[in-house]
C-alpha cells in the first residue's frame, strides 16, 4: 500500500539577506511558514447580456509568515533582520531578502526573492515562552 507522506524535519528553509546575513531556519529553531500569494490566478467579467469573460491575472507577489520560537536562535537572527531595517539608511537595501523552502520529500522548492520585513513583530511576556511570527512580503514567489 502506498502512502502519501508529509515530513516537516525533511522541510529545508534558507533566509538571506546581503546585509543582515543568513539563516538556516531549519537548524535554528523554525517553528511554521505560511507562504500566501497576494493576489488571485484569475477573475470573471459577466457582461450585461450574461456572457462571463474570464480573465487570467498574473500576480506573483505576496506574503510569509514565520514563526519561531522565542529566544530560539531564529528569532535572535529574525530581530537582528528588524534592527537593521528600522536604522536602514539606503532604501534599495530593503527588499534584497531571499527565502528559499526545499521539501525534500515532497519533491519541490519555493523561492522567493525581493523579501523584506513588513513590521516588528508584536512581544508577548509570560511564564513560558511562546512562538513570535514576522511577517515578510515577496516581490516573486515561485514553485519549482
Amino acid at each position: 500500500m502506498a502512502y502519501n507522506v508529509y515530513s516537516f524535519p525533511d522541510v529545508k528553509a534558507v533566509l538571506n539577506h546581503a546585509d543582515v546575513g543568513q539563516c538556516n531556519l531549519h537548524q535554528s529553531g523554525m517553528g511554521k511558514i505560511t507562504v500566501s500569494s497576494a493576489g488571485d490566478l484569475s477573475s470573471h467579467t459577466t457582461t450585461a447580456d450574461g456572457y462571463v469573460i474570464v480573465n487570467r491575472l498574473k500576480t506573483i507577489n505576496g506574503t510569509i509568515t514565520i514563526e519561531v520560537p522565542q529566544g530560539s536562535v531564529a528569532d535572535w537572527f529574525l530581530r537582528k533582520w528588524a534592527r537593521w531595517a528600522r536604522s536602514l539608511q539606503d532604501p534599495n537595501r530593503i527588499a534584497l531578502g531571499v527565502l528559499t523552502i526545499t521539501d525534500t520529500v515532497g519533491g519541490y522548492t519555493i523561492v522567493c526573492t525581493g523579501v523584506s520585513l513588513q513590521k516588528v513583530p508584536d512581544r508577548v511576556f509570560d511564564r513560558t515562552a511562546g512562538n513570535v511570527a514576522y511577517t515578510f512580503l515577496a516581490t516573486t514567489i515561485s514553485e519549482q
